[in-house]
């Protein structure tokens, strides 16, 4: 009864205040709408389900006429009845509309009102508006609401993309323009309106780096929730999905805030995870104080990120956070060059087909076609095999030349959010010194040594990073499957299956903006996100690491009984091999070596066969006696030698390299054998 009555009050104030004041107004302004719920929570309701929207207009003089428009699956704008709504009826939605009033005994009046969508069909997508003119034939427009109809018996998925409620506001960037110029005349909050066009007016001249994401066509056979990356913790506990989509974050203000959340939800229950286009984006200036992030480089992670994993490790690039370590390094000495080249470089124009490689992975399209052409991102590029990297050096230097132009416009988007770029360390990047880098990289003892243009950068982490990066530089191109590819080496969809493992997840890279496509890149995704749920371990009795050791007795009994006994701790099995025996054993999969090319009893004799003259020679003289080899006696091989220039040095090496092996060691091991 109260509020009832304190409702009466304060329309009777408002309307007395308006008939009174009518006189005093020399400049009508046109009205100011507020749109309650533009978007419900997740940006999706349920098939079969209506969806009210409640809005608020506020006006100087008197409204002539108030109209509601939706549309589906951005069609023709269709109209439906406005209604008086009441408080009570939705009374938290209320509060919220007129919270933002700061001076209610203002001259204005007021509507409140509302208007309800019938019901779609899964995979609509309705975007909705209200228009209103007043009486002095001024017209305006509210802000545009926007959600997807999900199929709600599908597996849940989330989706994290802030840029679906950014892009509204591009869309409606004049009419939000004009809202906000309005609150110099009405007193009313909308500084979160004004908040969300700062972030979008730079994309006014560029929306090719905000696109139309078309989540409609996954919602047909999914129940999809999106989310921003400040969402992403509650979401995960609220819609436990089976599988979650990082939607091109390639922005510093898109970083997911919680990366070790996430993963810990993953790991927990077998889910899948898919990183799109610009997600592991990580460029970076110095602006001749400081270092300004553009991209969200904890995606990527340093060499921490092989203590408590990243984006970028989860997906399969494992040895993108020794660029980083490298860049973080250079930039402690003052060498902010290495730093400002983009690892991962999105937004490079691509037109040629993707083709499907993996018919088991996506079965719906026999290829992608764009026919506005996509765009892809550069970096991921170090994990293709050595016969088709030369392809896609002269493919993509090509590219750089022919769409240098196109490519710089990203770096110009740069300036006008951050206020600084360096093209030409971007454009820098398309010549491989990065890719370079990382297919070059070489280890002694107890570094690891990177090779960045002419500029050498040693990193002297700590065991078992050490060793985890020596046997990456060795595997990391084997852990990975390259199931869809284009013919410039640009758009792939990069897959990993983590099947070894107890917790393991499957996860996918897609380096284009396969969201923005149509309906067959959509389809595409639904096969990927449809494998990406369905994460089945190995199941085996036996375990899967079997590792060969090669010794003679001296060794043996020095610290290859230990290597031995170590090893079977961490799950693996153990063989030893004689010399006189191993032509039996020198095609298995994983081999250790104990000795050096002078070791006795034949020893010697393999080492020779695994080592080049340089390389023996650095064991005879005591400067390195860790080394990994890959495919001696048999393709899909790892040869490890652990040597000294004597047995006593031997045994040294085998207790430091075994300092190095642990649990996340063997895992990848027990991953290599079952790719």
């Amino acid at each position: 009864m109260k509020k009832a009555l304190s409702l009466a009050l304060f329309l009777l104030l408002t309307i007395s205040n308006f008939a009174a004041g009518q006189i005093l107004i020399e400049n009508p302004q046109p009205s100011l709408i507020i749109l309650g719920n533009p978007y419900p929570r997740y940006f999706s309701i349920p098939e079969g389900d209506e969806y009210t929207a409640y809005f608020y207009v506020i006006d100087d003089l008197d409204i002539e006429e108030i109209t509601f428009y939706y549309r589906v699956n951005y069609g023709e704008w269709q109209t439906r009845a406005v209604k008086t709504a009441t408080i009570n009826e939705n009374e938290e939605m209320y509060n919220s509309i007129v919270s933002r009033i700061y001076n209610r005994s203002a001259i204005i009046r007021t509507f409140y009102g509302k208007a309800t969508i019938p019901a779609q069909k899964a995979g609509s997508v309705v975007e909705f508006k209200v228009v209103v003119k007043d009486k002095e034939g001024h017209i305006s427009e509210s802000i545009i609401g926007k959600y997807f109809v999900v199929n709600p018996s599908g597996r849940h998925v989330l989706i994290v993309d802030p840029s679906v409620r950014e892009e509204l506001f591009l869309e409606g960037a004049q009419s939000v323009e004009l809202l906000v110029n309005a609150t110099e005349v009405y007193p009313v909050d909308l500084s979160d309106y004004k908040e969300e066009m700062n972030k979008v007016k730079p994309f006014l001249n560029h929306p090719r780096f905000l696109k139309r994401h078309h989540w409609e066509y996954l919602a047909q056979y999914y129940n999809i929730a999106i989310v921003s990356p400040e969402e992403l913790a509650t979401a995960l506990k609220e819609v436990q999905p089976r599988v979650v989509i990082l939607s091109n974050l390639w922005l510093k203000r898109w970083e997911i805030p919680d990366i070790q959340g996430l993963i810990r939800y993953l790991r927990e229950n077998n889910a899948g995870i898919i990183a799109t286009h610009g997600t592991l984006f990580d460029g970076s200036v110095y602006d001749g104080e400081k270092l300004i992030q553009m991209g969200a480089i904890s995606h990527i992670g340093t060499f921490d990120a092989y203590e408590k994993e990243s984006l970028a490790t989860l997906l399969g690039f494992e040895l993108l956070p020794v660029v980083e370590e490298a860049k973080k390094e250079s930039a402690g000495k003052g060498n902010y060059a290495i730093f400002e080249i983009p690892t991962i470089l999105p937004f490079v124009p691509s037109s040629e087909k993707v083709i499907i490689k993996n018919i088991g992975l996506i079965k719906s399209v026999p290829s992608l076609e764009f026919s506005n052409e996509t765009d892809s991102a550069f970096g991921w590029q170090y994990i293709l095999p050595s016969e088709s990297l030369k392809f896609a050096r002269d493919a993509i230097r090509e590219k750089k030349r022919l769409e240098q132009n196109r490519i710089v416009e990203f770096f110009s988007l740069q300036e006008k959010i951050f206020g600084h770029s360096k093209p030409a360390r971007g454009i820098y990047a398309l010549d491989f010194p990065l890719v370079d880098a990382l297919r070059t990289l070489s280890f002694t003892d107890d570094e690891v040594r990177i090779q960045i243009g002419g500029t050498p950068v040693i990193l002297t982490p700590g065991r078992p990073i050490i060793e985890r990066v020596r046997l990456l530089s060795a595997i990391n191109k084997d852990i990975v499957s390259v199931d869809a590819i284009s013919k410039d080496y640009l758009s792939t969809v990069i897959t990993r299956d983590e099947k070894h493992r107890g917790d393991g997840i499957r996860s996918a890279y897609i380096s284009f903006e396969i969201e923005a496509g149509g309906e067959e890149e959509l389809l595409a995704l639904k096969d990927i996100v449809e494998w990406a749920s369905n994460f089945e371990p190995i199941k085996t009795f036996a375990p899967i690491v079997q590792v060969t050791i090669l010794s003679n007795d001296i060794d043996w009994n020095i610290k290859g009984q230990y290597l031995k006994e170590y090893f079977e701790k961490m799950g693996a099995i153990v063989t030893r091999a004689r010399p006189e025996e191993f032509e039996t054993y020198k095609k298995n999969k994983i081999i250790i070596i104990l000795g050096g090319p002078k070791a006795y009893d034949g020893v010697g004799e393999y080492v020779k066969q695994v080592l080049d003259e340089y390389e023996q020679k650095r064991i005879i003289n005591g400067e390195q006696g860790i080394l990994i080899k890959r495919d001696v006696w048999e393709r899909g091989q790892i040869v490890i030698v652990l040597a000294g220039k004597d047995r006593h040095q031997t045994g040294e090496k085998v207790l430091t390299y075994s300092e190095g092996v642990n649990e996340d060691y063997v895992n990848l091991l027990a991953e290599f054998l079952t790719s």
